[in-house]
């Protein structure tokens, strides 16, 4: 779940974990990649809200280097 972490000048920021697990064609599935999202949402002038800025923090040391979708 998202956690609000403030909101000022018509932006609110959130930080929102994640986690990856890759699912192998036998139906063994092992975690892939840990983090978090740290996002920006501005508030429009009809109302409706935009990502305005996205930074991924990856807690894995790791990723595989033929990852063909980003995270």
């Amino acid at each position: 779940m998202p956690t609000l972490l403030g909101a000022a000048d018509g932006t609110a920021k959130a930080d929102t974990p994640f986690a990856v697990f890759r699912i192998m064609r036998d139906g063994r599935s092992d975690l892939f990649a840990t983090g978090h999202y740290l996002d920006s949402v501005r508030v429009q002038p009809d109302g409706s809200l935009r990502l305005s800025e996205r930074i991924v923090v990856c807690d894995s040391s790791v990723v595989d280097t033929l990852l063909a979708i980003p995270l």
